[in-house]
């Protein structure tokens, strides 16, 4: 009976392993008490590894609804009040006491591009000269031929459009509406692939962190850039302000705390990465208004 009893107790604890029959931690990577089951019991934490892989970065973002969750002004309060010390926290385990960053992105952008289209706002300009020489593409003819239909309700003077009872006109200013509902709702879409594509910038600049940690970075500074143009939103000049240059600010400081560089480091490497990303969103912005317009 008791050498039964000293091989049970040798035997390992089978939530001390991932799945993957890595060790976990014996102390909560957050608030750092012992861990004596699966979840923390100071805390409740899960012990997870301590670096992440991307398939547990994503299923972070299911969850309950993130504005009815107490811990969303901490988490915003840490965002915004300490640039980079949110996506330092993630990669050192902290992560119970935050918004997972992909949850947070969520909403958030949700919330910008519904209020993005309920705002009359414009958000692409389309000029199409009703004299002005036909499109033409040499190497596309069946794309020229797409394209030539669907300028031709655009094609009418801007004087007709505002006569009233005016057929041409009635038409353009549906053909308008119609874009620009098709351009918000594709564009959400099209700037959310381009955050590996950010997070890969990332990598290239500063190569010793985790992919993971850099789409971290990515998903908050992006965040931020969300929440300074919903600002911007507001039509009040200085705000509008407020809501471009916060987010430029931000990110110099953020990459200063999360990756640990000098302000010369820093400042050169932040430029060079908001030209390459700049050049990125200029071009994803067109190729997002050419698919708008084919699929009105």
């Amino acid at each position: 009976m008791e050498d039964a009893a000293v091989q049970k107790e040798a035997e390992p604890e089978p939530w001390r392993y991932s799945r993957r029959g890595e060790r976990l931690p014996d102390h909560c990577l957050d608030c750092g008490a012992a861990m004596l089951g699966p979840y923390c019991a100071s805390c409740g934490q899960k012990n997870e590894p301590e670096h992440r892989s991307l398939w547990q970065l994503v299923k972070d973002a299911v969850g309950p609804a993130v504005l009815l969750e107490s811990k969303l002004w901490r988490t915003l309060g840490t965002l915004l009040g300490r640039p980079g010390a949110l996506s330092a926290a993630y990669a050192e385990g902290k992560r119970t006491r935050y918004i997972r960053p992909l949850r947070l992105y969520f909403w958030v952008s949700v919330l910008f591009f519904s209020a993005l289209a309920l705002r009359p706002t414009h958000v692409a300009t389309f000029k199409v000269s009703p004299e002005g020489k036909p499109l033409h593409l040499p190497y596309a003819p069946e794309l020229e031929k797409r394209l030539q239909q669907k300028l031709g309700p655009f094609k009418q003077a801007p004087e007709q459009g505002q006569q009233p009872g005016n057929p041409a006109g009635e038409g353009r200013t549906v053909a308008t509406e119609r874009l620009r509902a098709e351009f918000l709702t594709r564009l959400p879409k099209a700037l959310f692939l381009l955050l590996p594509v950010f997070a890969l910038l990332l990598r290239a600049l500063w190569w010793r962190q985790p992919y993971v940690e850099h789409l971290v970075f990515a998903l908050h500074a992006h965040t931020v850039v969300f929440l300074g143009l919903g600002i911007g939103l507001t039509g009040w000049q200085p705000l509008e302000a407020v809501g471009l240059l916060t987010p430029v600010v931000w990110f110099f400081l953020a990459v200063h705390r999360f990756y640990r560089s000098g302000w010369v480091e820093t400042v050169l490497k932040t430029v060079l990465l908001g030209i390459v990303y700049f050049f990125l969103v200029v071009m994803t912005v067109l190729l997002t208004s050419l698919v708008a317009r084919l699929g009105t």
